[in-house]
């Protein structure tokens, strides 16, 4: 047997888990997380209940790899857009324009999310996988920033993941109006978060 032969049973799993998740992503923004039942997640995948139950116990477990997945997607992306700023006439306006630019308001994934914060809401063990998920990303983001900062020669008035903190409750909070928003809320999110992090810049920069 060779090394190619071995592989085939691991990438057959990696698929579907990725058919899973994409499936669960459009589901639970269409029905709901509590409306959709696993049935209706195998059926939009073309998969089996066993095919759900030998990857994921539970629609939880399912929900927590499709927010890592589509956290680290962002993340990565985030690291690459915040590089390179040093360069930039006004590396604050830079940095915004560009993560706003290629993150604008997710209508799947606010749904997604939102409904998930309500079932959480009402469940302790959901709540507490929303909580460490957000500390772990609020951590990572602030690392970035301080990485950016010290590229730039910016200094901020208060520490990075408090800015982040901020900067996070500001965007979820636009991205919710935006679920029933007649209009584009895409200037209204830049002119605040450039507001927010203008603010909480230093009026004497650091040497880079």
């Amino acid at each position: 047997m060779t090394d190619v032969d071995l592989q085939r049973p691991k990438r057959r799993r990696e698929a579907t888990v990725e058919r899973l998740l994409d499936a669960a992503l459009q589901t639970f923004a269409e029905q709901g997380f509590a409306a959709a039942s696993v049935e209706d997640i195998c059926s939009r995948g073309g998969l089996t209940r066993g095919a759900f139950y030998s990857s994921f116990r539970s629609k939880d477990e399912l929900f927590e790899a499709l927010m890592t997945r589509e956290v680290e997607r962002d993340l990565a992306r985030v690291a690459e857009l915040l590089t390179g700023l040093a360069d930039e006439p006004d590396p604050l306006a830079a940095a915004v324009d560009r993560v706003l630019g290629a993150f604008r308001c997710d209508r799947t994934w606010a749904l997604v999310v939102t409904e998930y914060t309500l079932h959480a809401a009402r469940n302790p063990e959901a709540a507490e996988v929303l909580r460490r998920h957000d500390e772990q990303v609020g951590s990572r983001l602030a690392e970035l920033v301080d990485r950016m900062a010290a590229e730039a020669g910016l200094a901020f008035t208060l520490p990075a993941a408090d800015l982040i903190g901020a900067a996070t409750a500001l965007l979820s909070g636009l991205t919710l109006m935006s679920l029933t928003a007649q209009g584009d809320l895409e200037p209204l999110r830049r002119t605040a978060l450039l507001s927010l992090v203008r603010g909480a810049v230093s009026s004497t920069p650091t040497t880079p």
